[in-house]
Parts: structure tokens; sequence; C-alpha cells
């Protein structure tokens, strides 16, 4: 009875962030984290390394107790918000089996797969199936990476010989959670299926080849024509807002209305790093939660407003700047880097039982996605991605379980 009971919470969870419904979200989030369980306290215990990531938060605090009190608290809200998410992946560890926690991924991906499907052909007709960019747009602003992170499950499970469906339901759920990857038309899904499917290969690539990789890619994108990147502002496809993304976060200081709204992420990453450095050292050090950022021009955003002052950003990095200083990009560059450096050695390790390998690449690959997408959606701060970070306090929960099982046995 309880295994069904958070199978259903964990897909309502999902459900819910595809429609970015943060009560929801993290209501369900708090029944996991606070429904009784045998040692539930030392289940808590694994949390402490992502609880490091609040130290900042409250000296930012501290901080900006001057700033608007509303304001303080709705940044700690934001801030607190993947250390609870987090958490509840980890309770969830102690309460649903590992094979049934894989396929309640793979079927939540299958069912926002299905959603965003129907909603497009709904809004758009059959035009949606060749036009998915338009038809996101045309429902709005929602979406869930439930089908990349499906997709990933299914693959690396297959790449470490472990057997969650038949062949015929394997092929169904990759072709499905594939469709739905395309009917999203997400920039930043498909930079998280990249991430994943990386994984796919990254063990097998020799350490000799990497330098030399880099370097080549370094040195395409410094001959690159600069305005390559530049997209066709009278086409609306989606490979030409691909091409176009480039130019969106472009950090600059725009004059002109017309850049201002064309490259704003990146007028807005401008004038965060202004607000930055006009801080005092405190500031500088330390943040201040509550503070505000100085567009220095209204801007039009949202639907019948025009902003000057803006509390939250699209960039959670200068989020994490303008908030907490330097010390909390810090915190978490070194927090989630040596996450990937340990559990890089587990993935890699052609010795380790399969399960540890695939739970590591599945740390890797959701600690990755969060990085990156951050720069561009907040993710960090965004029930959107809830997923993601359900599923890397899981999967940190049994690497560590399981790590430590293996090394009693052998010793």
């Amino acid at each position: 009875m309880n295994k069904q009971l958070y199978t259903i919470i964990l897909l309502i969870m999902v459900v819910a962030s595809y429609f970015h419904m943060q009560p929801v979200v993290l209501g369900l989030s708090g029944v996991i984290i606070f429904m009784p369980l045998k040692n539930h306290f030392a289940a808590i215990k694994v949390i402490r390394l992502f609880a490091l990531l609040m130290i900042p938060v409250l000296i930012g605090l501290i901080v900006g107790m001057h700033n608007d009190l509303y304001l303080v608290f709705k940044d700690l809200y934001y801030f607190s918000m993947p250390v609870f998410i987090i958490l509840s992946g980890i309770l969830l560890a102690c309460r649903l089996e590992i094979g049934q926690f894989l396929k309640v991924l793979v079927y939540a991906g299958a069912i926002t797969s299905i959603m965003v499907t129907a909603i497009s052909i709904s809004y758009n007709g059959f035009g949606a199936l060749t036009d998915p960019y338009s038809a996101h747009y045309a429902i709005g602003i929602v979406g869930t990476p439930g089908p990349p992170v499906a997709l990933a499950c299914l693959l690396l499970t297959k790449k470490f010989d472990i057997k969650l469906f038949s062949r015929f339901w394997f092929n169904a759920f990759v072709a499905l959670n594939a469709l739905g990857i395309y009917m999203f038309a997400s920039r930043s899904y498909f930079i998280i299926a990249i991430c994943f499917l990386v994984l796919l290969v990254a063990n097998r690539i020799k350490r000799a080849w990497i330098i030399p990789v880099v370097a080549c890619v370094a040195m395409l994108i410094f001959v690159m024509p600069t305005d390559l990147f530049k997209s066709n502002s009278s086409s609306s496809s989606f490979t030409d807002k691909i091409i176009g993304s480039f130019g969106e976060v472009t950090i600059g200081n725009y004059s002109s209305e017309q850049d201002i709204n064309l490259r704003y992420r990146g007028y807005e990453t401008f004038m965060a790093l202004n607000s930055y450095a006009e801080g005092s050292e405190p500031e500088q050090l330390f943040g201040g939660l509550g503070k505000l950022v100085d567009l220095k021009t209204f801007v039009h955003l949202g639907e019948d407003a025009d902003f000057r002052y803006i509390p939250v950003l699209h960039n959670g990095w200068m989020y994490l700047l303008v908030k907490t200083g330097i010390t909390g990009v810090l915190t978490y560059l070194l927090i989630f880097f040596g996450l990937i450096v340990t559990n890089w050695r587990k993935y890699a390790d052609e010795q380790a039982p399969p399960i540890i390998r695939l739970f590591a690449a599945l740390n890797i690959g959701c600690v990755v996605s969060l990085l990156v997408t951050n720069y561009i959606v907040t993710s960090f701060f965004n029930v959107e991605m809830s997923v993601l970070m359900v599923t890397l306090g899981y999967s940190f929960y049994y690497t560590n379980y399981l790590s430590a099982m293996q090394n009693a046995y052998e010793h």
C-alpha cells in the first residue's frame, strides 16, 4: 500500500511540476519528508552535504535584514527549495524500491509526453507535430524535464544491463519519451537530454583525448564569425531559436528598446553584475537577501507590467551572486563539482556493480543538467526542475548506501 502511495505521489509531483504548481510540488515533498519512517533521523542525516548550501543563504539573510522583509523571506523560500526537494528524494529512497522508482520516472516521462502532445494538437491541430515550437508558445510557459530524465533511465539501464521492461515496452517508452522531448520544443530540455546521453559513451573516452578535444572546440569558437549565431528575426522555427539562443544570453549593456527585448537575458545578467559591483564589500562577499537589481530602464515583463527593479533573475548564477555574494556561488560550485568528481570514479569503475554505476551516472547527469540550465532558467530554484532534484536525492542516497554496503562486504 505504501509503495503505491509513494508511486502516486511521485507521479503527481512530476505532473504538477509540468504546470509549475509550486504549492502542490512542495506540499507533496513535505508529505514524503514528514511521513513517519523507521530510523527517520538517520535518513535525514544524509542531507548534511546539501544543507551546507544554506550557510551562505543564512549569512545573506543577516546582511540583507535592512531590505524589504517580504523580499528577504521570498528569497529565503527560493533558496530553501532545492534542499527541501533533494531531501524528499533522499527520503523517497527509504520508501520506494529501486526498480519501482526507475519505472515511475519512465511512466512520468511517458505521461507528460502524452500530455504535451495532446495539448499541443488541441491548440494548433496536427500541424503541431511539424511545428512544436509554435504550439509550445500557444500553450504558454509550461513543462517538465520528465521525458529527458525518463529517456536517460531507459538508455542508462540498458547500458549497464539492468532490465526494467520487456523489449517491446522498452522500445515503446523510448519512442514516447523521445517524442515528448521533441514536442516540448524546449532548449533547456534538449540540453538536459544531451547531458545524460553523453554518459552513454563518456566512460569510454580516453583521458588523452580530453585536452585535444577541448582545445579544438575552443579554437573553433575563437575563429567563428561573430554573426554566425544571429537569429533570423523573421523566422520562428525552433532551429532558428536555438541558434538565436547564443545572442539572447550574450551579456551586454544594450541601449535600444529593441536590443534589450531581443537580448533581455544578456542585458539582465549585465545589470546583475553591475548591481553586484556597486555593492559594499560585505555585499560582494555575502550578498544580501531581498536586494533588487536595477535595470536602469523600465522593461516590459509579464502580461501588463513594466519593471525597473526586479527581485528574481532568469540567470540562477547571477541570482546567487547578488543575493549570497561570491561565497554562495563558490559554495554551490564546490559542492556540486565535488559530487561530479566523486561519482565519476564510481561511474567509470568497470569493476563496480552495475547498479552503483547507474546511480553514479544519474547523479552526474542531474548535477550537470542543473549546473548548465541554472544559467538559463534558475533551475536550482524552479519547481519545473523538481524531477531532476528528486532523482539527484534518490541517486545520491543509493550511491552512498550501496557503496558503503560493498565496502563493508569487501572488508
